[in-house]
């Protein structure tokens, strides 16, 4: 969730870094650009960090609670858009509150929340309709079908 909005900005400011040094202009600028990408880059990646460690120990907890599947997705989509602001939060500080890259980071808001919500049974393991989520094997608390007797 967090390093969709905000890779892209990040490999924005090491271009414009690298044209920088190479055209032979402002170095000042160049190095300016390099701080933000390693901010945007860094920041995503521990905002990510944050974002995944509060969905999933949310999840794990209110599944202990919650048995239907559309209470877990409600909490998914709860969890996750109270912690997608850190990446807001990230973009803001690593593009000095540049104004396209702050909206389309709060726009990608409500696209980030629906898909939490659409894995969040997923995330806990009550369903396995997201096979790449899952490795190869029985459901847990599934009892394995019985072998038959081939003598």
């Amino acid at each position: 969730m967090a390093c969709v909005p905000g890779i892209p900005w990040a490999a924005l400011a090491l271009g414009v870094a690298l044209v920088e040094f190479l055209r032979g202009g402002d170095i000042e600028l160049a190095a300016r650009d390099v701080r933000y990408g390693v901010l945007l880059t860094g920041g995503s990646l521990l905002a990510g960090a944050l974002m995944g460690l509060v969905l999933a120990g949310g999840l794990a907890l209110a599944s202990r609670v919650i048995t239907r599947p559309w209470g877990l997705t409600v909490t998914g989509a709860l969890l996750a858009a109270l912690v997608f602001p850190a990446e807001i939060a990230v973009v803001a500080i690593g593009t000095d509150g540049a104004v396209a890259q702050l909206g389309t980071t709060f726009l990608a808001w409500p696209c980030m929340t629906v898909v939490a919500a659409a894995h969040s049974t997923d995330i806990v393991g009550r369903t396995r309709r997201r096979t790449w989520l899952w490795a190869s094997g029985p459901v847990p608390g599934e009892r394995p079908s019985p072998v038959a007797d081939s003598a």
